[in-house]
């Protein structure tokens, strides 16, 4: 392709002997140094400013070839800082098109871009401040390597035959280093890569302990990688949820961001959240991920969160099927080459390998993930509701009778849960019954068993829940609920370890873990003598008590979101969000019911709010109507202090943060009530517990 001017200029002697020195001085140092000693990239930044001051040209760039679908300005020369840059441009190709309108194997000169009527043409050229244009393609056999661009951006300018030719013999060399220090570099980037693979099947083969040698492999991974910090995930058997199986991080990189997520949020998280993690599990092939192709608010979430600008992410095959995701952050931009892709799928395919021979591991790592699960739906940060989970946790892995107690709805079974399926029982049964939800006459049938012919009806033998617990755990929940006599039973298992069916004579050794639970005040029903005492000291060995809503006003709001997502998922409503208003009532909210309260709130207003967002509207009367009330107390209390000429202002000196003038809203709160509490909360329309908190937060500061 050529666009002519129309006074043609020729070339002096003295230009045409000194391009002639320069070709030769490029190939010598080719010739020379290829392909061990040259360092291709240097090399080439050399070469576009060598051509672009030989040319006298305003800019000078390479332009190379990526797989087959974009062309990227990785090197550049330019005359002056005022020439505009063109330095990291991406430019998107569709070969099939682009050889339509040009032949990118043959020189194309335009020596003034305005007299162009290609659009495409026209638009690149113009974002690249470009005037006049010289390209010359760098082939060999065939195939276009990448190109060599030459701008003028102020003037036309006419390119001669003898500079086109003189570039093309310069492109000629170029292509054949190229492909000589790519095949060089490649062949020692194989011999490292197998090598690095060698070395972290080794380790994977050091050990008995999969875990451990797994993180050590994963350690090693960051170093031969070069990222920051890297993670092993592993898919439950829905594979719907996946869990952190292992985390670690190189060598003086601390992540803080990133370990307090993984602290705040748990271990385990919804694929379906991350539609590319879902893709990526689905399609088995390897993500990598540049912040520069993210929309702008992943981006911000992916710098300042996740402390990242590049990431790669591969799939770990266990049996032909995904079994996890192994993924690796830096926090600098990567231009990832397929040797470094190459590299992550190999260590991939080596944990796959390890896992596949060590089917025993991969189940425990896969029983881990779950267990990760069902810790997280535990929801909460109040220190009360953490001292709960830590202490379940203590105790889990030993045989010690554990009583859990609180209010109803606060999650006592899902603590039974975390202990059991960290207890080293979790492959064993686990039996839960609610003794206030069977009948009296039939507690002690339903938990011991009996013999055939032992009572009325009882037409053949029954094995009880202790048997059928043999060897796992035995949740009992409303145990203050048991009668007198099953009481006797049960302190009998505890303390000897046997039972005896009703109606049989035969002793029975069991070997289960009881966990109790009681939403009663034991302590009371001893008082009240419907609970023997010497069960109550049996029982509670390990006593934890989990709080009320009330007294963790901190989780509600991440409870609320959590069940939202829950609800929006089980009912296939779309909910768009919450108002303020509905969130704040929530949150203000006495929550007699606890956190099953909560829970069929929420799961009532996603039925009502379908297709839009929760209003205050949209929650049960109870709710609505004392925030109502609130709102319009209140009003009335600030339309009576003006009345009364009672109001007091507050001055807030700007610059201040958020924290200080919240702090001279309450304190001036406090002083208008004349220190009543419950009244100051009322009229700010927060709950007397977040007041309270608020204020040991103020005296904690001095």
């Amino acid at each position: 392709m050529k666009i002519e001017l129309d006074n043609p200029q020729k070339l002096s002697l003295e230009r045409k002997m000194k391009m002639h020195e320069a070709r030769e001085g490029i190939i010598t140092r080719l010739a020379r140094d290829l392909p061990a000693n040259i360092e291709m990239e240097r090399f080439l930044n050399v070469v576009v400013s060598e051509i672009g001051r030989m040319l006298e040209a305003d800019r000078c760039d390479l332009l190379q070839l990526f797989e087959g679908k974009e062309l990227r300005i990785n090197h550049e020369w330019r005359r002056d800082e005022k020439i505009p840059s063109s330095l990291g441009t991406i430019i998107p190709i569709d070969r099939k098109r682009l050889s339509e309108q040009f032949d990118v194997t043959k020189p194309i000169r335009i020596n003034d871009t305005s007299k162009s009527k290609d659009p495409t043409l026209k638009f690149f050229t113009k974002a690249l401040g470009t005037r006049s244009l010289l390209i010359i393609p760098i082939m060999l056999s065939g195939e276009v390597l990448g190109l060599l661009g030459l701008h003028d951006t102020l003037h036309p300018r006419e390119w001669l035959d003898e500079e086109v030719s003189f570039l093309e013999s310069i492109a000629q060399q170029l292509a054949i280093g190229y492909r000589y220090t790519s095949l060089y570099v490649a062949q020692e980037q194989e011999s490292k890569r197998t090598n690095a693979l060698l070395e972290i099947a080794n380790t994977l083969n050091s050990h008995s302990d999969f875990n451990e040698v797994s993180t050590r492999a994963l350690e090693r991974a960051i170093s031969l990688v070069g990222a920051d910090y890297g993670a092993l995930g592993v898919l439950d058997k829905t594979g719907k949820r996946i869990s952190l199986a292992s985390f670690r991080s190189a060598e003086g990189v601390k992540p803080k961001r990133v370990l307090k997520i993984v602290e705040e949020h748990g271990k385990s998280m919804n694929v379906d959240t991350f539609p590319a993690v879902a893709e990526l599990i689905r399609e088995g092939k390897t993500m990598s991920v540049s912040d520069t192709q993210l929309p702008f608010a992943l981006r911000l979430i992916f710098n300042t969160q996740l402390g990242g600008k590049a990431a790669l992410c591969s799939p770990v095959q266990v049996g032909g099927n995904t079994f996890g995701l192994l993924g690796f952050v830096w926090s600098k931009e990567v231009p990832f080459e397929q040797h470094d892709i190459a590299l992550v799928e190999g260590i991939a395919d080596q944990i796959g390998t390890a896992l596949e021979r060590d089917q025993l591991s991969a189940e425990v790592m896969r029983l881990k993930s779950e267990l990760y699960q069902r810790q997280s739906e535990i929801i909460g940060q109040a220190p009360s509701i953490r001292r709960a989970i830590e202490l379940a946790l203590n105790v889990a892995d030993t045989n010690t009778t554990v009583l859990i107690q609180g209010e109803s709805g606060t999650g006592k079974e899902l603590l039974a849960n975390l202990i059991h399926f960290n207890s080293g029982r979790e492959d064993k049964p686990y039996i839960k019954i609610n003794c206030g939800a069977i009948p009296e006459s039939l507690l002690e049938s339903e938990l011991f068993g009996h013999e055939k012919g032992s009572f009325t009806d009882a037409r053949s033998q029954r094995i009880g829940r202790f048997e059928e617990a043999d060897g796992g755990t035995l949740f009992l929940d409303e145990i203050g609920e048991m009668s007198m006599q099953a009481q006797v039973r049960l302190l009998r298992v505890l303390q000897d370890g046997e039972i005896t069916r009703i109606g049989g004579n035969d002793v029975i050794r069991s070997d289960v873990r009881v966990v109790a639970a009681s939403n009663v005040d034991l302590e009371k029903a001893i008082e009240n003598g419907t609970f023997r005492k010497d069960l109550f000291y049996r029982l509670s060995v390990f006593p934890i008590t989990i709080p009320p809503l009330r007294e963790r006003v901190e989780d509600i709001q991440p409870l609320v979101f959590h069940f939202l997502e829950r609800y929006k998922e089980k009912t296939g409503r779309f909910i768009s969000g919450i108002s303020k208003d509905a969130l704040r009532a929530l949150v203000n909210y006495e929550w007699s019911g606890n956190v099953r309260e909560l829970e069929n709130s929420i799961e009532r207003a996603v039925i009502i709010a379908s297709g839009r967002q929760i209003e205050l509207d949209d929650l049960p009367e109870a709710i609505s109507k004392r925030a109502f009330a609130a709102v319009a107390q209140a009003r009335q209390e600030r339309a009576r202090a003006a009345g009364e000429g009672l109001s007091i202002g507050i001055e807030i000196e700007l610059p201040a943060s958020m924290d200080e003038i919240e702090q001279k809203v309450i304190t001036a709160t406090l002083d208008y009530t004349e220190g009543d509490k419950s009244r100051a909360a009322r009229l700010l329309n927060i709950g007397r517990k977040t007041l309270y908190r608020k204020l040991e937060q103020y005296d904690g500061e001095k």
